[in-house]
């Protein structure tokens, strides 16, 4: 699997979390009490993954650029 192939894979992952925070946050307006606090932690927690996914994928497509400059 080449780099590129990766950073795709994690682009994929990160639209299924992303997708997955939207449906928990649906069920967060709906919670309440200890639920909804639950609900909220794991949304914060999804957010974090979210975000270092989609960094993930990013060097993942950059990789060869910087290595251009080099040569």
């Amino acid at each position: 699997m080449t780099l590129l192939q990766m950073s795709r894979s994690y682009r994929s992952s990160a639209e299924m979390i992303r997708l997955r925070i939207i449906s928990l946050k649906d069920e967060a307006r709906r919670a309440e009490g200890p639920e909804k606090d639950g609900l909220e932690r794991r949304i914060r927690d999804l957010r974090v993954l979210y975000r270092e996914t989609r960094e993930t994928a990013l060097v993942l497509e950059r990789y060869y650029q910087g290595r251009r400059c080099e040569e």
